[in-house]
């Protein structure tokens, strides 16, 4: 009897083992072309460079901060209008296909009748003008 337990241990054994057999690798499939197997957006591109212009129109001392977005972020308090940043930035393939914000809030100025007022604002990209507004300018460049 002590043959029967032994070998039904070793028999348990036997299956247990068998259960984290793997199974045989799937039959290879051919090879398909490099172009048909990369995405079209995976594709490398070339990085881009743009000349991007923050400008804050008017005259006179700006009364609250002008707050910018561009090649890097920044502030100028106290300071006197017309106001300009110019930035290059160096665009990545992804962000030549979505976009990259740029972007100027400019701050209030006082009008004739002293109340505060948004100062006009534009973002010129490569010379040429492609927002202008009051009180906050954005552009996504691309």
């Amino acid at each position: 009897m002590a043959n029967y337990r032994l070998m039904a241990f070793f028999g348990l054994v036997v299956v247990l083992a068998g259960c984290g057999a793997k199974e045989p690798a799937p039959a290879a499939q051919p090879a398909a072309s490099a172009s048909a197997s990369a995405p079209p957006s995976a594709e490398p591109q070339a990085a881009a460079t743009r000349t991007v212009k923050l400008e804050v129109l008017g005259k006179g001392k700006i009364m609250q901060p002008i707050i910018y977005v561009a090649d890097e972020d920044g502030s100028e308090s106290d300071t006197t209008l017309p106001w300009s940043k110019t930035a290059t930035i160096e665009l990545t393939g992804a962000e030549q296909r979505v976009g990259r914000l740029v972007s100027v809030v400019s701050g209030s100025v006082k009008d004739a009748s002293g109340l505060l007022k948004p100062a006009a604002c534009r973002i010129v990209v490569d010379g040429k003008t492609v927002v202008s507004g009051k009180g906050l300018c954005k552009y996504k460049v691309k």
